[in-house]
């Protein structure tokens, strides 16, 4: 397996780039950043060419997201606020303004399994509440709060929700806080599941594997988890970043996945025999973002140095 580069976009936007998402079902790319806009990108012949620009989304824009049908984005901005627009015609459907103010982060539609037919859902990591917001962008209100447990150490005190993915089969979710806590829930019901442990530092991103049986994590302390999510078990500890890892995305084939780090470094990894497969060095700063298209021929990642680097996946 390998990552080639196809393009590089220098100044992508005028400020560091720290998230992106593809719209599930095509090539469009929507990438947020500090210079708080979003921008949304079609590739064209192995280039990304830009198609649309969202601005206004005060203090930054941390994370982004769009849902299963492709029809709607999302994007949390430090001013607290989640705005949803269309993609289609690049309407505001809503903006929720108010979230307790406790800064939003990561952020991620549920899978249609999820949500139901009259319900369009969407987890929200709620910064210093140490909670997981479920808001429904059909309704325009918040329908549940998913509070972190407890740290088994009392001296870890920084109670702050970084990272929130759905599972691809819509049964859980998974959050990822400052003080390396990775909580576990019942999608339906909110009930707290598991807590994985072995991070002890903020864990930056997460993603279910293509099965949901497992979750991979990002973490600053240098490493990569692969856990069980059924029996709540570190499967293995991945290091050779040399320094935070900020980002984390699997394949859709289930037999790789790639990391982001502050080390301007991309790895891709073998999953089955959970080895780093290539190194990619294409950046110059920190690599806020990486995520596989939904039919895995793409990796698309964003940096601090402004940059969209757009990558070939071959098997």
């Amino acid at each position: 397996m390998r990552l080639s580069l196809l393009q590089k976009q220098e100044n992508a936007h005028d400020d560091s780039v720290w998230a992106c998402a593809w719209a599930p079902g095509s090539n469009t790319l929507v990438t947020g950043s500090v210079d708080e806009s979003v921008k949304l990108w079609q590739e064209a012949g192995d280039t990304l060419e830009q198609r649309h620009h969202l601005v206004g989304l005060s203090l930054g824009v941390v994370g982004v997201s769009v849902d299963g049908s492709g029809q709607y984005g999302a994007a949390a901005s430090l001013d607290s606020y989640v705005t949803v627009w269309n993609m289609g015609d690049y309407s505001t459907v809503h903006q929720f303004t108010d979230i307790p103010p406790s800064e939003t982060w990561g952020l991620a539609f549920a899978p249609p399994a999820a949500s139901g037919d009259d319900k369009l859902l969407l987890a929200v990591a709620g910064g210093s509440s140490n909670s997981v917001r479920i808001l429904d962008v059909n309704a325009k209100a918040e329908v549940a709060k998913l509070d972190m447990p407890e740290a088994a150490d009392k001296q870890r005190r920084e109670k702050f929700v970084l990272s929130v993915a759905y599972s691809p089969d819509g049964r859980r979710i998974a959050a990822g806080g400052m003080d390396g806590t990775v909580a576990l829930f019942d999608a339906a019901s909110g009930k707290l599941l598991h807590t994985l442990a072995g991070h002890f530092k903020p864990v930056r991103d997460l993603c279910f594997t293509p099965d949901s049986k497992c979750v991979l994590t990002a973490c600053d302390d240098m490493h990569a988890h692969l856990y069980d999510a059924e029996h709540a078990e570190l499967i293995e500890a991945l290091s050779g970043h040399e320094s935070w890892v900020l980002s984390v995305s699997a394949h859709p084939s289930g037999t790789a996945f790639a990391t982001g780090s502050s080390d301007s470094k991309v790895k891709l990894w073998d999953l089955q025999t959970r080895t780093c497969a290539q190194t990619v060095s294409e950046h110059s700063d920190q690599v806020w973002g990486v995520r596989f298209r939904q039919d895995g021929t793409r990796l698309a990642s964003v940096s601090d140095d402004r940059a969209v680097c757009l990558f070939d996946f071959a098997a």
